[in-house]
């Protein structure tokens, strides 16, 4: 039996709290890397609510999802075995346009504030480290260069704070996950 699924934010917040965990695991028995098998899974529910209008009859919604992080894992693999190296822990700092919009500005604060809260669980030297690669977009080698360590112990500290930060604002993913689909900026 097909049934209609009707995506909206409500439907996507439930599904994503009923799949991202074991998404996540089945992900990383894909990629073998924690933080890709996550930005698989988040990407994932970018897509779903990108085409939700046109994703139409789905036998079964679970299938469905895990037939989708299997192909954007095989996909991400070989994405990663074309890129050099060097780059591979890199991610992209996100930067949207602004907005007048009151709720969406609302939301702007909320993230921000709780973004600022998860950044200072970080320790000082791994904050330092993430805010010159992120804030400051200088590269690991120029951090490396600065802060008189490595650049492996750059990439190692800007790991670490991706972890933490991704711990610590577990259960905001689905509203930064909105955010990043509708342009709020955060």
């Amino acid at each position: 039996m097909t049934e209609v699924l009707e995506i909206n934010t409500a439907v996507l917040n439930t599904l994503f709290k009923a799949h991202y965990d074991e998404l996540c695991r089945y992900t990383f028995s894909i990629l073998k890397d924690q933080d890709v098998a996550e930005d698989v899974v988040q990407q994932l529910f970018i897509k779903l609510w990108e085409k939700r209008s046109s994703i139409g009859e789905i036998e079964n919604i679970r299938s469905y999802l895990f037939r989708s992080a299997f192909n954007m894992s095989l996909n991400e693999q070989k994405r990663i075995q074309r890129m050099p190296r060097s780059d591979e822990n890199l991610v992209q700092n996100c930067s949207l346009p602004s907005s007048d919009n009151t709720s969406n500005q609302l939301v702007t604060n909320e993230l921000q504030a709780r973004i600022d809260e998860a950044m200072m669980v970080l320790p000082e030297k791994c904050r330092e480290v993430f805010h010159l690669s992120r804030s400051e977009q200088l590269s690991y080698k120029e951090i490396a260069k600065q802060m008189d360590i490595s650049p492996k112990t750059v990439e190692n500290q800007v790991g670490k704070a991706l972890r933490i930060m991704r711990e610590e604002l577990k259960d905001y993913l689905p509203l930064l996950i909105l955010t990043l689909v509708l342009n709020i900026p955060c």
